[in-house]
C-alpha cells in the first residue's frame, strides 16, 4: 500500500521517473538476494536478535524517507528490502520454534500461522457479501 505514497515522495524531492524506478528495483533486489539466506543467518546468529534487527533496519529506513538525497533514499529502499526479508522469514520461524520448545505444537499442525490463515479463510467463506449497499446472507 505504500508503494504509490512513496513514488509520490520521491517525485515531490524532483527525482525523475528514471531515479524513482532504481530507487524502487533496488529494494526490491536487496530482497529478493538477501532473502534467500537470512533465515539461514538468523539460525545462526538468533531469532530474537533478528527480530529486533529487523525493527531497527525499517525505522532506519523510515527515517531516510526525510532525506532528499539520493543515496540516502537508496540506502533506505535496500534496507527496507532487508528488513521486509526479514519480516517474512524471522518471525515466523521464532514463533514456530518457541512453540516447539515448549512443546505446543501437536503432530497435525505443522505451523501456526498457516493454521490461521485456514481459520481466517473459513470465516470470510461466511461473511456476508454486500451487494449494492445491502447485506445478503452466504448461507
Amino acid at each position: 500500500l505504500q508503494g504509490p505514497y512513496v513514488y509520490a515522495l520521491y517525485a515531490t524531492y524532483g527525482y525523475p521517473q528514471r531515479d524513482i524506478a532504481r530507487l524502487f528495483c533496488a529494494g526490491f533486489a536487496a530482497s529478493m538476494i538477501l532473502g534467500t539466506v537470512v533465515g539461514q543467518f538468523a539460525d545462526a546468529g538468533g531469532r530474537r536478535r533478528f527480530v529486533v534487527l529487523y525493527a531497527v533496519m525499517y525505522g532506519a529506513s523510515c527515517v531516510t524517507k526525510h532525506v532528499n538525497d539520493f543515496w540516502i533514499l537508496l540506502l533506505g529502499r535496500i534496507l527496507g528490502g532487508i528488513a521486509t526479508s526479514l519480516l517474512f522469514s524471522v518471525f515466523e520461524s521464532w514463533l514456530i520454534r518457541a512453540h516447539a520448545d515448549h512443546g505446543l505444537l501437536s503432530p497435525t499442525s505443522s505451523s501456526s500461522p498457516s493454521s490461521s490463515s485456514a481459520g481466517s479463510a473459513k470465516r470470510k467463506s461466511r461473511a456476508p457479501v454486500v451487494v449494492d449497499g445491502s447485506s445478503v446472507s452466504t448461507t
